[in-house]
């Protein structure tokens, strides 16, 4: 028997995670959960935004429970589409110089609800800071993580490694977010002998 070479393609691609999806509940709510916040969140939350939008739904439910964070620019980019001009969050590093990241004017006409939990971090964070300080929605959950800084890593020289916060960032209303996180406007605890989604359950109720 010969021996036959086999012929291996070998494709090297990218796996790019989905961080946003959504469908339309009952009651014509639109859902959307954003699990984190990657380089195209903003470009498909607008997509599915403008769905939404054209099919007309009542109201929109935001869910960013356990959604640890990732790219600031990306949740603000969204907080820009939620909500009227204005500062989204600022940071100031030790020196108290500020910077700050403003939306634009124009936003979404539908109705919406947050979700948070304790798994809702950083640049979540900063998004849901947004929207309470703007009013613009409601936040229904339990309290955020609390994280809102960046740290950079130091080397010292003899060769330990020390930790410093090199900026904080705060809501508009310049709410601290680090070890304090946010309160939801509705706050509702998720229990482990619930049979349903409570928090989700009354972001309905605030929507009908």
């Amino acid at each position: 028997r010969g021996d036959k070479e086999m012929d291996f393609n070998i494709t090297r691609a990218n796996i790019v995670m989905k961080s946003v999806r959504s469908e339309i509940m009952d009651g014509n709510l639109g859902y959307i959960r954003i699990s984190s916040f990657e380089e195209k969140t903003a470009e498909d939350f607008k997509q599915e935004l403008r769905n939404m939008e054209l099919k007309r739904v009542k109201g929109l439910i935001i869910d960013l429970r356990d959604n640890g964070g990732g790219l600031v620019e990306s949740s603000v980019q969204i907080a820009d589409m939620l909500l009227d001009e204005g500062v989204v969050t600022y940071t100031e590093d030790r020196s108290g110089a500020k910077e700050y990241y403003k939306s634009k004017a124009g936003k979404t006409d539908l109705p919406y609800v947050i979700l948070v939990n304790g798994g809702t971090a950083s640049a979540s964070e900063i998004l849901t800071a947004a929207v309470q300080d703007h009013k613009g929605g409601k936040i229904v959950g339990t309290n955020t993580y609390g994280k809102g800084i960046i740290q950079s890593i130091e080397q010292l020289t003899n060769g330990d490694a020390v930790k410093l916060t090199i900026m904080q960032y705060f809501s508009p209303d310049g709410h601290v977010i680090h070890k304090v996180g946010i309160k939801p406007d509705v706050v509702v605890e998720a229990l482990a002998e619930d049979t349903t989604d409570k928090q989700l359950e009354k972001a309905e109720a605030l929507l009908q």
